[in-house]
């Protein structure tokens, strides 16, 4: 590169939720021997609590767009540069992209940028987008190709991120968060993000071949969707939501995936109750445009109501409760820890099932322990957006 102070890259991100590293590299690992014969995947480098960096391959970033569900964003890394200035930025931006656009750019491609985790740099925030926005087309420019910015329909997306001084261009390959999955058009009250729901289910190593799942307290249904989707590994994107990476250049000779389920002969067994007929709804919707309404019973009852015996079935050999139970944010403290203590009174009709909560409440706990008369396996730290919770998994 001409300016000499700026590094190329090429190399995958994987970006998730804090403490969620090992899950992520255990799916895509997963994946891949699935998906592919012939392919080794490299040991990932660690990159802060809830980052994973591979060596760059066009046939594992497609299959990470396509079915990885633990992840926030997939992206493609191009440039890592230490400029404290504009200028210095808008220059290397011009370099990297005369000398790689055909890879990801063509003649008359529409682009956006955005930038995250950049209070640090000289330059305020739309400066810095501004700045790389300019250097993509100039430097587009010089490689032949006409591109133009398009906030609203961009047909590649560029995101801007700083970590320990280095400024760092890469390609967001989905073109927008992986958790807008598409099969949700509404939500109950404090939802739980999908990516979320599918790091709860790989930390509480749910086997859709042994396990019947059973979320208690489901809410608008995203545990039991996610399960059934991951069961199957189904495409992340429904209801026509293709990912930006299928047009660019690298990906269009790859061998097509995302089209159909990587373990299609997968047929889980989920119970997904709420109080609130609303939610039932909400949750059959859902479930429906993701294509997996067959396998799951959605019922509309408070958990204290279920009959246990009712609920297991002869064909699974074992069984997982999941869920994620309300914090106190329109509960009073007494209500709050009753209703603990009942969940836990609920699990104990389970013997030799698994439990797993994501709580973000000091009260759980104990109130759970002492009606279930066990301790956690696993208490894993990990937050549900701003609120820091807890990962807890039981033995029954």
């Amino acid at each position: 590169m001409s300016t000499g102070s700026a590094r190329p890259l090429d190399q995958l991100r994987l970006i998730g939720a804090g403490g969620t590293n090992k899950v992520m590299a255990g799916e895509l690992s997963r994946l891949a021997r699935r998906a592919f014969k012939d392919m080794s995947v490299a040991e990932p480098r660690k990159a802060g609590p809830g980052a994973l960096v591979y060596p760059f391959d066009a046939r594992l970033a497609r299959l990470a767009v396509f079915y990885h569900r633990t992840s926030v964003r997939v992206l493609w890394d191009v440039l890592e540069t230490p400029a404290a200035r504009l200028e210095p930025l808008f220059a290397e931006v011009v370099a990297l992209v005369g000398e790689t656009a055909a890879r990801y750019l063509w003649d008359g491609a529409r682009i956006s940028v955005y930038a995250h985790g950049v209070q640090d740099f000289a330059a305020g925030e739309r400066q810095i987008v501004g700045t790389v926005k300019n250097g993509l087309i100039e430097g587009a420019g010089r490689a032949g190709l006409r591109v133009e910015l398009d906030a609203n329909a961009p047909d590649v997306v560029f995101a801007v991120r700083m970590d320990d001084g280095l400024l760092r261009v890469s390609l967001d390959l989905a073109g927008r968060p992986m958790n807008q999955r598409g099969y949700r058009s509404e939500r109950g009250a404090a939802p739980l993000r999908e990516d979320l729901a599918a790091v709860l289910l790989m930390l509480a190593r749910y086997d859709s071949r042994r396990d019947l799942l059973i979320d208690p307290m489901a809410g608008s249904g995203t545990i039991a969707i996610e399960a059934a989707c991951m069961a199957k590994a189904l495409p992340v994107w429904v209801a026509g939501r293709r990912p930006l990476l299928a047009s660019m250049p690298t990906f269009r000779g790859i061998e097509p995936l995302g089209e159909a389920a990587l373990f299609a002969d997968a047929a889980p067994h989920i119970v997904a109750s709420d109080s609130l007929p609303e939610l039932a709804d909400v949750t059959h919707q859902a479930a429906r445009v993701a294509g997996v309404d067959a396998a799951i019973q959605v019922l509309t009852s408070d958990f204290r109501d279920l009959v246990p015996d009712t609920l297991r079935r002869p064909d699974c050999a074992t069984g997982l409760i999941l869920s994620n139970p309300p914090y106190g944010e329109r509960l009073d403290v007494e209500d709050l820890e009753s209703l603990y203590a009942d969940l836990g009174r609920f699990c104990a009709n389970f013997p030799g099932y698994r439990a797993a909560f994501l709580v973000a409440n000091p009260l759980f706990e104990r109130a759970f322990s002492a009606r279930a008369r066990v301790r956690p396996r696993i208490k894993k730290p990990l937050s549900n957006g701003p609120l820091r919770g807890y990962f807890y998994l039981y033995d029954l």
